[in-house]
């Protein structure tokens, strides 16, 4: 397998790269395994080209290999393969950037003539000397600890950034450390570190690191990923003061709240921070507290975390997250009290022509509401000439027992 690697592979690589046309065969091996950038080069033109390796990289069938677990003709599985360069490469690398301490020269005391005459009368030995071993250096340590878990090809990039770290985060980590895919990741690891239980940095994990153990916001983390995440840029009003005060206020939100929104932006940390110092610089203390506090209107928030669902993707600026955010609030808040939004006023039915009309009757929607006694008008004074024509009716008849 490793003679293939160096002969056939290298030499189809040195025809279809640029960057290999001027090293001769026999280095294009070894110097494509010391650069990482590379060797990430290469293995795009063997996953976009596979035609190109297609009567080399074969099964025991004959057959091009296609899938990641499908046995080569050497016994081993194309991953496997993977694996082995990628850890090659790697371990090359990290000796280069932490090269192990140069060995003290070894001292060879002659022995004396008494010794050397001893030794051919055969009364003693000749003295034996251990070979010397060099002791590992820094990039070894590293390498060793890795090992296990240099097992891709996108990993391959970020050899640079893994050489920055630690054995003893390394080993802490474990199989963790795949789920860093970036190397702004891996430098933030590298110059943080892990925390006194293990933990990843803030920056490193999602929004559920912001609640405490009772489910609430936690204050210190908070503040914590305001600072980090450089918010203050698209917050520039809220100064030290202004901050813990924000902080404070956004602390005691109500927990199902919380519930919902978090998960309607994915648990991301960025577009939750943005989103939760947005809601409170545009409500302030009172609308914050009326929209989001331990007595706001769960309907009303859910009905927010809906329309946030349907408005992934989210921005990737924080400018445009704050935007966002202020769009998403309007539809189911008030952005002046913090009071739910009012429904939208629904439209008056048209008049459907055959049909008769209500509108002569009217009805308890439609009639006028009865005026409040204070309002009502006081009933006119009888005129002289009303009396006269009252008197002038006919008086009742008289009683039979009258007549």
């Amino acid at each position: 397998m490793r003679n293939t690697l160096r002969t056939q592979v290298s030499e189809i690589l040195r025809v279809n790269l640029t960057q290999l046309s001027a090293i001769p065969q026999h280095l294009v091996y070894d110097h494509i395994l010391d650069t990482p950038d590379l060797l990430h080069e290469c293995f795009q033109v063997f996953r976009n080209q596979p035609d190109l390796f297609r009567k080399v990289v074969l099964r025991k069938d004959k057959r091009p290999a296609t899938e990641g677990d499908e046995e080569l003709w050497c016994g081993r599985t194309l991953d496997h393969v993977v694996a082995l360069v990628v850890r090659a490469s790697a371990k090359r690398y990290f000796r280069e950037a932490m090269p192990a301490p140069t060995p003290p020269p070894v001292v060879v005391e002659a022995p004396s003539l008494l010794h050397k005459t001893a030794i051919k009368l055969g009364i003693k030995k000749p003295a034996h000397r251990a070979p010397y071993v060099t002791p590992q250096g820094p990039g070894d340590k590293l390498y060793n600890m890795f090992r296990d878990n240099l097992r891709f090809e996108w990993q391959v990039p970020l050899i640079p950034s893994y050489s920055a770290l630690t054995p003893s985060i390394v080993r802490v980590l474990g199989p963790r450390i795949l789920k860093l895919r970036e190397a702004t990741q891996i430098d933030i690891l590298a110059a943080e570190g892990l925390g006194p239980d293990g933990r990843l940095p803030l920056l490193l994990e999602d929004a559920r690191r912001l609640r405490a153990v009772d489910g609430s916001i936690d204050s210190n983390a908070l503040m914590e990923a305001f600072t980090k995440q450089g918010l203050n840029a698209i917050f520039p009003d809220l100064d030290d003061v202004a901050l813990r005060k924000a902080v404070s206020q956004i602390a005691v939100m109500e927990n199902k709240a919380v519930d919902m929104i978090f998960p309607a932006l994915e648990y991301a940390l960025k577009p939750v921070t943005v989103f939760l110092f947005t809601a409170y610089a545009k409500l302030d203390i009172k609308g914050f507290r009326q929209a989001f506090g331990p007595h706001c209107a769960l309907w009303a928030v859910q009905k927010l975390a809906k329309h946030l669902e349907t408005q992934r993707p989210w921005p990737r600026s924080m400018p445009g997250m704050k935007s966002a955010s202020i769009a998403a609030m309007a539809y189911a808040i008030d952005l002046d009290s913090g009071m739910p939004a009012s429904a939208p006023v629904r439209q008056a039915p048209q008049a459907v022509t055959g049909v008769p009309s209500n509108a002569a009757v009217p009805s308890m929607a439609s009639a006028a509401p009865p005026l409040p006694p204070s309002l009502k008008k006081a009933p006119a004074a009888k005129s002289n000439a009303d009396l006269e024509r009252a008197s002038r009716r006919a008086k009742p008849l008289a009683s039979a027992g009258a007549r």
